[in-house]
């Protein structure tokens, strides 16, 4: 399967050729707004070029553009967990109980981070979802939501509980935070950053490796071949995460 990628300052948008248009993974921050567009023309795809877009999750750095997008083309259908729905509505990052960097290391980096970057608020333009969008309660193949194109849709909690992943027919995985490729020199093992239950997110690394993905494409660094989530597997510990106050 051909797509275009189009990254931007912290995160990787997918567009997928489907139904003579395009289904986007993700959307980026807020303040990225021209960052996005100047993307989309580097591809040659206009925002009335897409028919779907498909939400990994609900933090800022995934769904901040999503009313400036819609807001051009009402006609996009989300695709989005249906716990999503909430916490879109809330506009910023919903954590529970549990939830934490997943060590010191990246705690500290990403403590600097929240000095130095004023941007860095966890907080996004709240989003009403709609009549025509598509929430998601189980996996399910996306010629059962109407969808012509040879994948499914994994739910992939862990980093939120409303995380999803794209999978498709090809072994390609687009993951969002289920997994990543930054910070290795950190100790994050393929991990992303933060995580609400990691339990849940290793069961969702076993999920996709059992599903037969071949290639995972993350929102955040550059892609690497499922080995790695199999090589990787359970080797953060809970007992070295820097689990946040509520």
């Amino acid at each position: 399967m051909e797509f275009k990628t189009i990254r931007l300052k912290f995160t990787n948008c997918f567009l997928i050729p489907v139904e003579k248009k395009y289904l986007l993974i993700d959307t980026g921050y807020e303040f990225e707004w021209q960052d996005f567009v100047d993307g989309l023309r580097k591809n040659n795809v206009q925002i009335n070029d897409i028919k779907y877009l498909l939400l990994t999750h609900h933090h800022d750095d995934h769904a901040g553009l999503l009313n400036n997008i819609t807001g051009i083309n009402p006609d996009i259908a989300i695709i989005a967990s249906k716990l999503a729905k909430e916490y879109l509505a809330q506009g910023r990052h919903v954590n529970f109980p549990g939830a934490g960097y997943i060590n010191k290391r990246i705690a500290f980096v990403l403590k600097l981070r929240s000095i130095f970057n004023k941007n860095w608020t966890h907080i996004f333009p709240k989003f009403i979802m709609r009549s025509h969008d598509i929430l998601i309660e189980n996996d399910c193949k996306l010629i059962d939501l109407n969808i012509n194109l040879n994948g499914k849709i994994l739910l992939t909690p862990g980093h939120t509980r409303d995380s999803i992943s794209l999978l498709l027919d090809d072994g390609y995985c687009f993951t969002g935070d289920a997994a990543a490729n930054f910070l290795q020199f950190l100790g994050s093992k393929y991990c992303v950053i933060s995580v609400n239950d990691l339990d849940d997110y290793y069961n969702s690394w076993e999920k996709i490796i059992d599903n037969k993905a071949l290639i995972i494409f993350p929102a955040h660094g550059n892609s690497f071949t499922v080995d790695k989530l199999v090589k990787y597997l359970r080797k953060n510990k809970k007992q070295n995460m820097v689990i946040w106050k509520q």
